[in-house]
């Protein structure tokens, strides 16, 4: 079933010690729902309060945020299944402060606030594994941060290239080099460097 692709981002992320109990799964047959998001569909926009929790089953879907200068910035791109939202202003019911876009048509399973904290009140595993999910997250994101200090533009490109060559061959040159850091004149230099 397509909810597996859930229970399988969970055993990869935080490992052996992941066990699925048959009420999670039920909890989450009826809590999260398939839907289907067409290419460049705007999905939630930055200034709402978010309704659903997201998990990209295919596809891919970029979070960003407009700045001051109206520029738009790509702070996340899933590189894999994997959840996508703005999970803190879901939580706390604030406008989120960055927009979803689907690049590509993506295929996603979504759960309502509200069925999220049933979901949580009802499961034997769920919470005590999404705090544990959470905390892998921001270790990545942390490492994100400390590749932009230190990495150079070149290097950032290659490692993505290396972890993530998909990506590069689906997702528009201005997201990605948004995602990088860097102009997307700058990602085309590089690009035509690396080529060579």
């Amino acid at each position: 079933m397509i909810h597996d692709a859930i229970f399988n981002y969970y055993r990869n992320k935080i490992g052996d010690t992941y066990t699925v109990m048959d009420i999670d799964k039920e909890l989450f047959y009826n809590y999260f729902e398939y839907y289907e998001l067409p290419k460049n569909t705007l999905y939630q926009k930055q200034g709402e309060i978010p309704e659903f929790q997201n998990f990209v089953v295919s596809g891919f879907m970029r979070k960003f945020y407009t700045d001051d200068n109206g520029d738009e910035v790509t702070v996340e791109i899933n590189r894999e299944p994997r959840f996508m939202s703005s999970y803190s202003s879901l939580i706390e019911r604030i406008p989120a402060t960055e927009s979803l876009q689907s690049i590509t048509e993506c295929k996603i399973l979504r759960i309502k606030r509200d069925d999220l904290e049933k979901v949580f009140e009802n499961s034997t595993t769920v919470k005590q594994y999404t705090v544990q999910l959470f905390q892998k997250i921001i270790e990545e994101k942390s490492k994100k941060v400390l590749e932009l200090a230190t990495l150079s533009g070149e290097e950032r490109y290659l490692k993505l290239m290396k972890e993530s060559p998909d990506l590069i061959k689906n997702v528009p040159l201005q997201y990605i080099a948004s995602f990088l850091g860097m102009k997307p004149e700058s990602l085309s230099r590089i690009r035509k460097k690396v080529s060579k």
